[in-house]
């Protein structure tokens, strides 16, 4: 059986590179090969972390908050993986750990490093001067979109592949306006730059009160008592799991993502396609690939005005409720492209375990 060692930067309760771990350990676990699993800064809860034990041969998980304690930790951790032989390595995040581990642990193993944001020039200004030479040091750099590819390319100098990240694969369809009502709504972390404020100053709007905007996920941004001053909007507080996200999904008629965050290619999108969840997205990162039917999966420009972006959703209500929206071509496309066993095979021959 192969062996392979994950290492990423963070694992927290929640998030989109959290629900691409979970399922890349669940699926790459099923096709035969032995995970080894290393987080440096983790915060996930005990029952996740029993959770990656199920499935992983071993699991470290870093709970350290000061940087001594938490370098002191790579180093122990990654001795010990320095003795086991592992097939391929596969670092996932931004930051000097990763340079660091790879240091420790040696790089005559197959090594593939994933980037899972923009990589544009907003993002670029965040990577530290060790996490710049990591990108141009590891052997094999993935994106999560062939956009995103593209501008790390012209800011490295070098190639990068492209996979996208595993995503649940969502069997609840999504469904259809009654009454003459609209849902539209987010769902995910709950921070600014998901356009949270937008979706709230829209539901206030007396010129979309056939659309009822809904809101699920946590933030300290946003408590709930944020949201009682927008009758228009119902926050439903947090989901857990696929059961949770498949009944958020079939209670929506459409998705909303109006982000100002350097996206890599966002999960919650790739979720709403496989469910045939109409969308509509600001345009940033690797969105733009995968927007496959004008009438479904809608984007509009990064630096719309409010007013723009609110004729896009008046146009997007009216085509609902006219019945306008396929559910069919991004479903397929998801199918070919974004599913498990699609990407299992992608993640394989990239680090030669076929």
């Amino acid at each position: 059986m192969k062996r392979l060692l994950v290492f990423s930067t963070q694992l927290n309760e929640t998030g989109g590179i959290e629900s691409h771990i979970r399922e890349f350990c669940i699926q790459m676990t099923n096709s035969g090969i032995e995970i080894d699993l290393v987080v440096l800064n983790s915060t996930a809860s005990s029952a996740t972390e029993e959770f990656y034990k199920t499935i992983c041969r071993r699991v470290f998980l870093g709970k350290y908050g000061r940087s001594y304690f938490r370098l002191f930790w790579l180093i122990r951790t990654s001795l010990i993986c320095r003795a086991i032989t592992y097939d391929a390595i596969y670092t996932n995040g931004q930051g000097d750990s990763i340079g660091y581990l790879m240091t420790m642990i040696g790089r005559k193993t197959k090594w593939t490093h994933h980037h899972h944001t923009s990589g544009d020039l907003k993002d670029q200004e965040t990577w530290t001067e060790g996490y710049r030479k990591t990108l141009k040091s590891a052997p094999l750099i993935i994106a999560c979109s062939r956009r995103n590819a593209i501008d790390m390319e012209a800011a490295l100098g070098r190639s990068i592949d492209t996979i996208p990240c595993f995503s649940r694969e969502i069997k609840n369809k999504a469904g259809k306006p009654v009454d003459g009502l609209v849902r539209m709504g987010y769902y995910g972390r709950l921070i600014p730059e998901k356009g949270i404020d937008l979706i709230c100053r829209l539901s206030e709007d007396p010129d979309l009160k056939e659309v009822k905007f809904q809101i699920w996920g946590e933030g300290s941004a946003y408590p709930a008592v944020f949201f009682k001053q927008f009758p228009n909007l119902k926050y439903h507080g947090t989901f857990k799991g696929e059961a949770e996200l498949s009944e958020v999904i079939s209670s929506l008629d459409a998705f909303l993502l109006l982000t100002s965050h350097p996206e890599g290619l966002p999960i919650c999108l790739l979720e709403a396609m496989s469910a045939g969840l109409p969308w509509l997205a600001t345009d940033r990162g690797g969105i733009a690939d995968i927007v496959c039917d004008p009438i479904s999966t809608r984007m509009m420009a990064a630096d719309s005005s409010f007013e723009q972006i609110k004729k896009a959703v008046l146009e997007f209500k009216e085509d609902l409720l006219l019945g306008k929206v396929s559910k069919e071509i991004q479903m397929q496309l998801y199918q070919d492209k974004f599913s498990a066993t699609a990407l299992v095979l992608r993640w394989k021959k990239a680090f030669n375990l076929n």
